[in-house]
């Protein structure tokens, strides 16, 4: 357990500075009608960009390992961990004020936290694959809505990204089971990469559709949420291995998603945690720091 955790802390630390790389890139494209590998294709000329995925692989990887050692019910809430960095950031670099609202937020997550590791949730030894199977379709359907309209609106955006990044997470999981079969091990990395490119393709557009801090509470609180509430009915985790388990679990989630929610909001946190700077509406100008674009 104690290596899925400082896997998952390493992993969260790649999620970070990939977030704060793009954070950079991602508001310079001219706004797009629909997500898509179009957009995709003209941040992958952006070398700030690229970097920025190569370490988002690499947090991949060590997620996938973590899981390995720990349940989804702890390395999700975990992974949160590394919006601790994201304000750090907003506070020295972006000088963003931190005040007792966010201060209040990271008290709320670490507490969450350590509640689900007191609650000692188990990995389950079986996965019900019927249920697996229906939930993945249900979850790839609502991912792949988006991309299917003519043009999205935001609240569709969002239901998508995070139907995608909970897919991701499920197929990270199935991955970390399967190794080190080679084959299921990639197929299921696979469905994993799928999801986190459809999660990024329509929270990019969610951004420019709306102000960051209104997407990433919802794209960040949603990555933890879901799949951690789906865990124990397609993974088979246990939440009640000791007395009082299960009740400490969902109060350490309840702490973790609301604090994911309140520091999300944080401007600096917002605009850094969903992967774009400053505030963007359609048919309007774009503030990046103090330049008008």
């Amino acid at each position: 357990m104690l290596t899925g955790a400082l896997l998952a802390i390493a992993a969260a630390t790649c999620f970070e500075c990939s977030y704060v790389l793009q954070a950079l890139e991602v508001r310079a494209l001219p706004t797009a009608s629909r997500p898509g590998l179009g957009m995709l294709r003209r941040l992958a000329a952006r070398p700030r960009w690229t970097l920025s995925i190569v370490l988002g692989l690499a947090g991949g990887t060590l997620q996938v390992l973590a899981l390995r050692h720990a349940p989804v019910t702890l390395v999700q809430p975990l992974l949160a961990v590394g919006l601790l960095g994201l304000l750090g950031f907003s506070a020295f670099v972006l000088h963003e004020r931190v005040g007792p609202r966010e201060l209040a937020a990271v008290a709320a997550i670490i507490a969450g936290v350590g509640a689900i590791a007191l609650g000692a949730p188990a990995r389950g030894r079986h996965v019900d694959d019927v249920a697996f199977a229906i939930a993945g379709v249900l979850l790839a359907a609502m991912a792949l809505a988006a991309f299917v309209l003519r043009r999205p609106g935001a609240g569709a955006l969002l239901a998508s990204a995070v139907a995608a990044d909970a897919l991701g997470v499920l197929g990270a999981a199935q991955a970390a089971r399967a190794l080190p079969d080679v084959l299921q091990t990639a197929v299921w990395c696979a469905l994993a990469g799928a999801g986190a490119l459809a999660a990024l393709a329509a929270e990019s557009l969610a951004l420019q559709l709306r102000g960051a801090a209104r997407v990433a509470p919802i794209v960040l609180g949603g990555q933890v949420a879901v799949p951690v509430l789906l865990a124990p009915a397609l993974l088979g985790e246990r939440w009640s291995a000791t007395a009082g388990g299960a009740g400490l679990i969902t109060a350490g989630l309840v702490m973790v998603t609301a604090g994911i929610a309140v520091l999300a909001s944080s401007p600096g946190v917002s605009r850094l945690a969903v992967g774009g700077e400053g505030e963007h509406e359609p048919g309007g100008e774009r503030q990046v720091g103090d330049v008008r674009a």
